[in-house]
């Protein structure tokens, strides 16, 4: 079982902190695709038109990715893998 771990504002959004997804080593985009699947609030928050949003992100063990350019990055079931909406700003 992978799981994704969602960070605010997703927790708000889709009611819960995590998404689980019942492969145990995977493409990241597969995984999301199925995540996607199985869960509407999920879907809805972070995907388009076109697909995955581009303005939401995934840590992967401390590796950031944008969900739109994955490439080749596998995980498993002991990887740490959040969901977020990166914020910029400050002075």
């Amino acid at each position: 079982m992978i799981r994704l771990r969602l960070l605010p504002p997703l927790t708000r959004i889709v009611g819960k902190n995590e998404v689980l997804v019942d492969l145990d080593r995977a493409p990241l985009r597969l995984v999301l695709e199925r995540a996607l699947a199985q869960n509407g609030k999920f879907r809805s928050a972070v995907s388009d038109q076109s697909g995955l949003s581009h303005e939401y992100a995934c840590l992967v063990n401390g590796d950031r990715f944008n969900l739109t350019e994955l490439g080749d990055v596998e995980v498993g079931e002991g990887d740490q893998i959040a969901v977020l909406l990166p914020v910029a700003g400050g002075a």
